[in-house]
């Protein structure tokens, strides 16, 4: 079903005040009051199967590709950004120039409460994002980072030996 330029798949529970943008839900999506989802026509905002989205979340992806695994859970107040800008200061913009880049979250991640997540990011798979944290480089399958910036604080090895995405590279 298509719906005010986005897509849902099937038991998709919105919140009466959210209203994704260029955006496409996966199946059994929740997304509690305040979010915003924000693609574009080029980069539409990907979101998989399984996904719990808290309250007050931005995500803004128009930019670049921001797409979201499956089994991702976010706690409230996350941001995603796929841009820097706008940054319309032209003095300030030899110091601090515009940057985008995609960012991909993939399968069963958490995201802890506040946590900020910069463009060009991948976190990789069975990883988990601490509270507060500001992520600026990607993370690796199976860790665990917090801080600001976001650093490996302990990797889940016994989840690596046994996941299917694992023994299949």
């Amino acid at each position: 079903m298509i719906r005010g330029g986005y897509q849902c798949g099937s038991d998709v529970d919105l919140s009466e005040d959210v209203h994704p943008n260029n955006a496409i839900l996966g199946d059994r999506v929740r997304i509690r009051p305040l979010t915003i989802l924000f693609g574009s026509k080029e980069h539409p905002l990907e979101i998989g199967n399984d996904v719990y989205v808290n309250a007050n979340c931005w995500f803004h992806g128009a930019a670049a590709p921001l797409k979201i695994g499956n089994n991702v859970s976010f706690g409230p107040g996350v941001r995603i950004f796929t841009d820097s800008g706008p940054n319309t200061c032209t003095l300030l913009q030899d110091v601090y120039p515009l940057s985008e880049g995609p960012v991909t979250i993939e399968d069963q991640v958490w995201v802890g409460t506040g946590a900020i997540i910069m463009p060009g990011v991948t976190i990789g798979h069975g990883s988990v994002i601490g509270a507060l944290s500001i992520v600026k480089e990607n993370v690796p399958p199976h860790s665990v980072v917090a801080g600001i910036p976001a650093k490996i604080i302990k990797t889940l090895d016994t989840h690596r030996t046994h996941c299917h995405v694992c023994s299949i590279h």
